[in-house]
């Protein structure tokens, strides 16, 4: 393993060394156990499994928390986890776990900072939760609070506390972020928490990459279980007959079929019962689409559906029924979608969107160059648009 236990520092590309991030846990033996003790809280991992080929795979369970924080720590993980180039996997019927699956020495680098990062964001949030208060407090903006009853302030403090959150995430696991925008004095907390976090945010950001202890991350490799058979789907003691997916690492990534790459988008009515990503969903957008990527697939090419939850399915992967858009907690990010496509060999594939807003949206953000047939068209121009398509595929050329 490349691996080294560099301690305390990190060594910048420019040749000087810098702490590393979110390393203390406080004076003393007490805030040191009591810190440890909180870090148990947040997350517990499986055994890491780690195949010949150098890549591992570990499953990660968030505790239910009756304030929601374990599905909140559960969305951050994935951002977190993708930030260190990690493939992640939500487990089907436990929506408080899920896989990590890459490079073995990130998988342990992950595995350690992870709960380090989780309570960093918590501490930002709650920093941003006592300005609420401070706010609530000021004589100057008791008339933004005096029309509300108790009911509405505690949904509104909650709603603000888990936006706060998310916002805060977003900034640890993406580039060092530029200024914030301004908070506005005239204004309620609650429309305009994303200017108040991302101050807190902007403030608070860490290289997260960088914020895990290199001797924790070298003993969960030693401890790893290793996995010598070839090809082998394997399972893991505490993951509650779920299976890991390693695959042998002598064998080669699967080929894309030659052809255009079409993505269509998933849909609310579905089956009742698990099935194919091809023949789960049954709405009429969907199927619709569908159609259509089949013809224009009809001498090679490959097919994804688009799910707010799971991303690139394959037509042939089987899903369970679930019930979650985009605006739900735990969506599936840009930074997963663009793994994805990468696992999938298709980061340079020639790429036809079939799909709507939010859709198009994230999927363009992995194909800046993909065509985007339906973009900017109502309802029914995009299945007049597809109709067209699929009577002329072979001479298909993308709207302008």
């Amino acid at each position: 393993m490349g691996l080294r236990d560099e301690g305390r520092t990190i060594r910048r590309s420019d040749g000087t060394e810098a702490r590393r991030p979110l390393w203390d846990t406080g004076w003393g033996e007490e805030l040191a156990t009591r810190y440890a003790r909180r870090r148990r809280a947040y997350v517990t991992a499986s055994t890491l499994q780690l195949d010949r080929a150098g890549r591992a795979e570990m499953r990660l369970d968030f505790p239910r928390a009756a304030d929601g924080k374990g599905a909140a720590r559960c969305a951050a993980a994935r951002a977190i986890a993708a930030a260190y180039g990690l493939r992640v996997r939500p487990l089907r019927r436990e929506p408080l776990a899920l896989t990590v699956r890459g490079d073995a020495e990130d998988v342990a680098r992950v595995a350690d900072a992870l709960p380090r990062v989780l309570h960093h964001a918590e501490q930002l949030t709650s920093w941003v939760a006592r300005m609420y208060g401070e706010w609530s407090r000021s004589p100057r903006h008791t008339h933004h609070f005096d029309a509300l009853d108790d009911r509405e302030r505690r949904t509104l403090v909650r709603d603000y506390r888990a936006a706060a959150f998310r916002v805060i995430v977003g900034i640890l696991t993406g580039p060092q972020p530029a200024a914030a925008p301004p908070v506005d004095p005239s204004l309620p907390p609650w429309e305009q928490t994303e200017a108040i976090a991302a101050r807190i945010g902007e403030y608070g950001w860490v290289e997260i990459r960088d914020a895990y202890d290199p001797a924790a991350a070298l003993q969960l490799l030693h401890t790893a279980e290793r996995i010598e058979a070839p090809a082998a789907r394997w399972p893991v003691a505490a993951a509650h007959g779920e299976q890991l997916a390693l695959f042998d690492g002598t064998s080669p990534a699967p080929q894309p079929e030659a052809g255009p790459v079409v993505v269509i988008p998933c849909s609310g009515p579905k089956l009742d019962h698990a099935a194919p990503a091809g023949e789960l969903y049954t709405g009429s957008l969907h199927t619709h689409a569908r159609r259509t990527a089949d013809a224009l697939t009809a001498h090679g090419g490959t097919v994804l559906v688009l799910s707010a939850l799971h991303g690139f399915l394959p037509l042939d992967q089987v899903v369970q029924p679930y019930d979650h858009t985009w605006k739900d907690t735990g969506s599936v990010t840009v930074e997963e979608l663009r793994a994805q496509a990468t696992e999938l060999g298709l980061t340079d594939a020639d790429v036809v969107l079939l799909t709507p807003g939010q859709y198009t949206q994230r999927a363009a953000a992995v194909w800046p160059q993909a065509h985007t047939p339906l973009d900017h068209l109502g309802i029914g121009q995009q299945r007049g648009r597809l109709t067209a398509m699929r009577e002329s595929a072979d001479q298909y050329t993308t709207a302008a």
